[in-house]
C-alpha cells in the first residue's frame, strides 16, 4: 500500500533561488485561502459571488511575514501602511502635543499589530491595526499628554468636551456656556468645571525662560481668579449693609436673597408695588458710596 504525505516538508537541498520560489507559492496558495472577502450581488441569478476585499499581493505579505517574520517583509508592510498611521495621527491631534511625536507614536503601534496580526484568522489588517494605534494614542494622552497628574474622568472627558463646545458653537453662532456643554453631554456642571480647571496641566513653562519678558513671566505663574475682581465690592458691600436702617436691611433681604417679587413685598407691607420699587432704589442708593468709595 503506497503511503501519502501531506505538507511535506522543503527540501533545503534544492538552490535558494527554487526554495525561494516555492516559499513564495505557498504564501499564495495561503493567502487565497485565507484573504476576507466581501459578498457581490448579482442581479439576474439567485448565486452570490465573492471577491477579496483587500489586495491580495498585500495579503500574500502578510502571509509571508506571519510564516517567517523577515525583517524585508516587515519593512515593506509598514511603508504600505504609513500614510494611514500618519493620519491617524493627525486625527487624534489635540492642542499642546507635537504632530512629529504623534506620529511616532502611531507608527510604533503599527509595527506592534503588524507583529501581532495572524492572517489565518481571516480578519482585514486595518480592522485589528485602528484599536491598537488608537488605543496606544489614548494611553500616550493619559500617561504623557498632561504636565501633572489628573483624575481618570478628565482624561475621559476632556477631548468630548472641546468635541460638544465645537459643535455648540457651530448650532448656536457662538461660544456655548458650561450649562449648556453639561447639558448636551448628559453630565453635571460640576464635572466639567473640574475638567476645566484641570486643562492648565496639559503643559507647563518656565518661568526663567529667557525668552520671556516680564509680563509673560507674571502670566505663566497663573491666571487670574475671577473672585479677586470682586473683593473690594464685598467688603464695601458689607460695610454699607452694616450701616443700613433695619427696614431697608431687610427689603433688600427680600428682594435680592429670597428673591421675592415687588408685588409680594408691596403685600406683605401694605402698600404699592411702585412704593416699594421707590424704597428699593433709595436703599440701593445708600450703598453706592460704599462701593464706588472701594472701587
Amino acid at each position: 500500500m503506497t503511503s501519502v504525505v501531506v505538507n511535506p516538508p522543503l527540501r533545503r537541498s534544492w538552490g535558494p533561488v527554487a526554495h525561494e520560489r516555492l516559499l513564495q507559492a505557498r504564501d499564495r496558495a495561503r493567502a487565497r485561502l485565507t484573504v476576507p472577502r466581501e459578498t457581490v450581488a448579482r442581479q439576474w441569478v439567485a448565486a452570490r459571488a465573492t471577491r477579496p476585499s483587500v489586495d491580495v499581493a498585500l495579503w500574500t505579505r502578510h502571509v509571508a511575514y506571519a510564516d517567517r517574520h523577515r525583517s524585508r517583509d516587515l519593512d515593506r508592510l509598514v511603508e504600505r501602511y504609513s500614510a494611514f498611521a500618519t493620519a491617524m495621527a493627525r486625527r487624534h491631534y489635540r492642542r499642546g502635543e507635537p504632530v512629529d511625536d504623534l506620529v511616532q507614536i502611531s507608527h510604533e503601534a503599527l509595527m506592534l499589530a503588524l507583529r501581532r496580526f495572524d492572517p489565518g484568522r481571516g480578519t482585514p489588517f486595518l480592522a485589528f491595526a485602528t484599536p491598537t494605534i488608537v488605543g496606544t494614542l489614548h494611553r500616550h494622552f493619559r500617561d504623557a499628554g498632561w504636565a501633572l497628574r489628573v483624575p481618570r474622568h478628565v482624561h475621559e472627558l476632556a477631548r468630548p468636551q472641546q468635541d460638544a463646545v465645537d459643535l455648540l458653537s457651530q448650532d448656536l453662532g457662538r461660544t456655548p456656556t458650561l450649562a449648556e456643554v453639561a447639558d448636551f453631554m448628559g453630565v453635571s456642571i460640576e464635572l466639567l468645571r473640574s475638567v476645566e480647571q484641570a486643562r492648565h496641566a496639559r503643559s507647563t513653562t518656565s518661568v526663567e525662560n529667557p525668552a520671556m519678558d516680564a509680563a509673560e513671566q507674571v502670566q505663566a505663574i497663573g491666571t487670574i481668579d475671577p473672585a479677586l475682581v470682586t473683593v473690594e465690592n464685598r467688603m464695601g458691600l458689607r460695610r454699607g449693609l452694616a450701616q443700613l436702617p433695619e427696614t431697608d436691611l431687610r427689603l433688600l433681604t427680600w428682594y435680592y436673597f429670597e428673591e421675592q417679587t415687588q408685588t409680594q413685598i408691596a403685600r406683605r407691607l401694605g402698600v404699592s408695588q411702585m412704593q416699594v420699587s421707590r424704597l428699593l432704589g433709595q436703599a440701593v442708593q445708600r450703598l453706592r458710596p460704599f462701593l464706588s468709595a472701594s472701587a
